[in-house]
């Protein structure tokens, strides 16, 4: 009789426990302190009572879940100048001439910055998508927009400079060094690259693979040139 009053008690006090864990969330450290400790006590308990239970062969208690709760999703700023993407698309299509195919996790709205929609050339708006977290290639007469985080598997070589080509439309190109290893250009010249970029070097032939927005592109090449001189005797 002892016995099964003990397994009552403590499972009556196991269970307040648990499920006073389970139900705050402390946002101070003495908070944090006291779930601890509260925490400890439960598996102390815990470990008493499966003892009882197993001297008399009952089953054990199962004790609620102490898991935090998850936390709330971030706040979207409705002040945000956020306005309708398609559009936005429409219009440049109409100016510009190109079509575009673009990825569905951009969503149907756009951040403008402080440019006015009206105002959004095929130009500005590839500037637009960077600033949003994506890039833009073209391919097969499309203007195709991806997550920069995806845009070093797309991006087209193009080996020559054409003024036709926007600044933030995303390219490959190939350079090949002559008084320089293409692979000790490598450490300069990544800092100067943004994360979404890629720079590769082939030490065999001397090459460089530079993945970027074009006018980046450029400004490597030129770079790279400028680097790849005779030494001095």
């Amino acid at each position: 009789m002892h016995s099964r009053k003990l397994v009552a008690a403590l499972a009556a006090v196991l269970l307040t426990l648990g499920n006073g864990v389970a139900a705050q969330a402390p946002p101070a450290q003495q908070g944090e302190q006291n779930q601890r400790g509260q925490a400890a006590e439960i598996e102390r308990l815990r470990r008493e009572l499966e003892m009882a239970r197993q001297q008399q062969g009952q089953p054990l208690l199962v004790v609620p879940s102490m898991q935090q709760p998850p936390p709330a999703a971030p706040r979207v700023d409705p002040e945000l100048p956020m306005v309708e993407l398609a559009p936005l698309l429409q219009r440049v299509e109409r100016a510009s001439g190109k079509r575009f195919l673009v990825d569905r996790r951009l969503g149907s709205r756009i951040y403008l910055g402080n440019v006015d929609a009206n105002d959004v050339t095929y130009p500005v708006l590839l500037a637009i998508l960077r600033a949003n977290g994506f890039a833009a290639f073209e391919s097969e007469g499309y203007v195709n927009v991806i997550p920069d985080a995806a845009i070093r598997f797309h991006a087209p070589v193009r080996q020559t400079d054409d003024a036709s080509i926007p600044p933030d439309l995303y390219v490959t190109r190939v350079l090949t060094t002559v008084n320089i290893g293409a692979a000790q250009l490598v450490p300069i010249l990544r800092p100067m690259m943004p994360q979404a970029a890629h720079l590769a070097a082939h030490g065999d032939s001397n090459k460089l693979i530079v993945m970027d927005r074009y006018e980046n592109v450029q400004r490597i090449t030129e770079i790279v040139r400028s680097l790849d001189v005779p030494p001095r005797n």
